[in-house]
């Protein structure tokens, strides 16, 4: 791998304070673009490259190995731009934050689809990525467009609901990279803000407290990972500084120095009991870094 050739590339980069598990060992390099031209340039540079790449959002929906990243890491963060282009248009880069979105975008204006955002955690881009949202509505139904560059270039993808889904979408495909999206908003006909307050309340009474990536499995169809692991007994389990919360069994928590190892057994463990006693196969939610195989967990 060759010496980047940036002024904010950093060798040796600290991850974990990144992400909101708050573990995780160093990239190898780090790039983090200050403006759109400085990372469509990162990028290219990145892809030439024989070295593992990843990119990075907000980091709340990762866990990294306690080896690190051996390679090199996009940090988006850097991405701040935001930009009101009437009639409902706003244009936002993939580092600003999304409960910023919500708050002072959406809510002042009274915009249609705060309940499907309000209290998620993370970076627009990231968002954007695995079509964050509930069941009340998704990211990507609020977008007109969102610019990505991949292998083949950089290109503004047209939104359409063909291209997206539950936790998913197909137009950034892994080793993409989402750069701004395009919003289109919709006057609602009820109080947004009312909604925002309700939902904000609803979250501090379900969920816990403390450094988590939010929900680790996404929901079987029909069910739900929090019950299933709930019904297997796994509530307030704890493996090294990791604990499956007695809150919300779908939340693993950091609460005492834990090590990505320790989240990852206490992860294996679910979906081997819930596998056993229902028949389930849990897929997680969070994307863990660098992806490993499957290994047998032993209950000591």
């Amino acid at each position: 791998m060759n010496t980047p050739p940036f002024d904010f590339a950093t060798p040796n980069h600290p991850l974990a304070p990144l992400t909101l598990y708050q573990v995780g060992g160093p990239a190898a390099w780090a790039l983090t673009p200050r403006t759109l031209d400085e990372a469509r340039a990162a990028y290219q540079w990145m892809r030439r490259q024989s070295a593992p790449q990843l990119v990075l959002g907000g980091g709340s929906n990762v866990l990294i190995a306690d080896g690190g990243f051996p390679g090199i890491v996009l940090i988006t963060t850097g991405l701040q731009g935001a930009e009101d282009l009437g009639g409902g248009r706003s244009r936002v880069e993939a580092g600003v934050d999304l409960g910023w979105m919500v708050r002072d975008v959406m809510l002042p204006n009274n915009y249609a689809g705060v309940g499907g955002l309000t209290g998620i955690p993370g970076s627009v881009g990231g968002a954007i990525y695995m079509n964050a949202g509930t069941n009340k509505g998704t990211i990507c139904q609020l977008m007109e467009s969102v610019e990505v560059a991949s292998p083949s270039g950089v290109q503004t993808v047209a939104m359409d609901p063909s291209l997206y889904g539950y936790r998913g979408q197909t137009f950034c495909p892994p080793g993409s990279l989402i750069l701004q999206g395009h919003f289109r908003f919709e006057p609602a006909g009820e109080d947004q803000r009312a909604i925002y307050e309700r939902y904000i309340e609803r979250r501090a009474q379900t969920q816990p407290k403390g450094p988590s990536c939010g929900s680790v499995f996404k929901n079987p169809e029909g069910d739900h990972a929090g019950r299933l692991i709930e019904a297997c007994g796994l509530k307030g389990t704890r493996r090294g500084g990791a604990v499956i919360s007695p809150k919300h069994a779908n939340f693993i928590l950091n609460e005492n120095g834990a090590s990505s190892a320790d989240i990852l057994w206490l992860m294996d463990l679910c979906k081997r009991r819930v596998r056993e006693q229902f028949g389930v196969a849990l897929r997680e939610e969070v994307s863990i870094i660098p992806p490993r195989r499957a290994e047998r967990v032993e209950e000591n």
